[in-house]
């Protein structure tokens, strides 16, 4: 069952020729006025195996006991589930440990720089919130629209690579 909700919600292509950030007349977010940059927070020590690093976010994101299948986020543009089931898509990939940065997946859609709504070569959209901080690792969470706004994944970058996310609809700026 989890291959068969793995190829339906894979990650889908961007459309080519969306408004962008430069379009928009919006500045580079490598050089954001610190004034739209939250502090800093910490980084959680990697875990060993996927399993730890799911145990990792289950306790930060709040899963209290074992039979909680999801767990909800109010965000400026509503509810966002985190799904148990989607962590491990998270962290999947080792060589990122993107655990590590769960506290700033959590403080993103919570108070995000950015939030747009942009459409996928799936026909479906993604609401990617970008969070801007005070460190080297900024972060962008990805939301989808299964089941209402799902959490999908968190990636940590430098914010050198943030701009080229901001495009499509541009549903929320922090002023």
């Amino acid at each position: 069952m989890l291959t068969s909700q793995r190829t339906e919600m894979r990650w889908h292509g961007l459309i080519k020729g969306l408004t962008g950030f430069r379009e928009s007349g919006l500045p580079v977010l490598r050089e954001p006025d610190s004034k739209y940059r939250r502090d800093p927070a910490p980084e959680i020590v990697a875990a060993r195996s996927v399993e730890d690093a799911v145990a990792l976010l289950e306790l930060h994101m709040g899963f209290v006991s074992p039979d909680m299948l999801y767990v909800s986020k109010r965000t400026f543009i509503g509810t966002l589930s985190i799904l148990r089931k989607n962590l491990i898509h998270i962290v999947e990939k080792r060589l990122d440990a993107r655990e590590r940065y769960v506290l700033l997946a959590l403080d993103t859609p919570e108070y995000p720089y950015e939030i747009w709504e942009t459409p996928c070569d799936d026909l479906m959209v993604r609401y990617l919130f970008i969070g801007t901080y005070k460190q080297k690792q900024q972060m962008l969470v990805v939301a989808a629209p299964w089941e209402g706004k799902v959490l999908w994944n968190c990636m940590h970058t430098e914010a050198k690579s943030l701009n080229k996310h901001q495009q499509g609809n541009l549903l929320y700026r922090r002023h």
